[in-house]
């Protein structure tokens, strides 16, 4: 029986791409893909990163994603799950814990440092709001995902003085930021580029591909009729 990572890599020779190749498309590094290949799951940080990765190959391979993910639950996920738990074993410890008196001098020192911290977050936050890059979040469509709808529906976030660029085109925000609109897509392979720019120039782009397949037209059959011609009539 097949593993997972052969029935990948057979998936790709036969479609003729390279590791590379798919990385041009998917945007998955090359060493997260060879070793889905290979079953190496210790590359990856987590179940969630190395089945998220996995789906995403498996889609743009045009295999069954159910099956795959099907498969390396069988083959994997329980070595996943034993490391998982490994990790959250604490550690035993045996110490004396002192008591704390709290006095008003002791809540008062609190409130103080409380506010001290309150008062220098807010102004780390105003700085990076203005020096730093614009945040920029993606909520639809993910990438490397394929569709057959050439209207695509995309949501997210920025900063709320923030400029939104999709393909070059402004996309208005509301008042938190939140942004909706729709992108025609071509036949094929199509990359989203989004950029957002704040009030300094800093920008943040993120890029998301995705493969619109149009769907198969169904041509209804005609069925030919043959009548007689005046001259083919019987005569009575």
């Amino acid at each position: 029986m097949k593993s997972v990572g052969n029935i990948l890599q057979t998936a790709r020779q036969e479609k003729k791409f390279t590791l590379e190749d798919v990385h041009k498309f998917i945007k998955i590094q090359p060493k997260f893909l060879e070793a889905l290949e290979a079953g190496e799951y210790a590359t990856f940080s987590d179940k969630v990163h190395a089945t998220g990765f996995l789906k995403v190959y498996a889609e743009f391979l045009e295999l069954n994603v159910d099956e795959i993910l099907g498969l390396w639950r069988r083959e994997y996920e329980a070595a996943f799950d034993k490391k998982a738990n490994e990790r959250k074993k604490p550690a035993k410890r045996e110490f004396n814990t002192p008591r704390l008196i709290v006095t008003p001098g002791l809540v008062l020192s609190g409130a103080l440092i409380v506010l001290v911290l309150a008062f220098f977050g807010y102004l780390f936050y105003q700085y990076r709001s203005y020096s730093g890059a614009p945040i920029l979040e993606i909520y639809s469509p993910q990438s490397s995902i394929s569709v057959t709808s050439d209207i695509l529906d995309v949501t997210g976030k920025t900063d709320i003085d923030a400029v939104l660029l999709i393909n070059n085109q402004r996309v208005i925000l509301d008042q938190d930021g939140n942004f909706a609109t729709t992108v025609r897509l071509k036949p094929g392979v199509n990359t989203l580029s989004f950029l957002a720019v704040n009030k300094l120039g800093r920008e943040t782009e993120e890029i998301r591909t995705i493969i619109y397949r149009e769907p198969e037209r169904v041509i209804p059959e005609v069925q030919e009729t043959t009548e007689a011609t005046p001259a083919e009539q019987p005569v009575p």
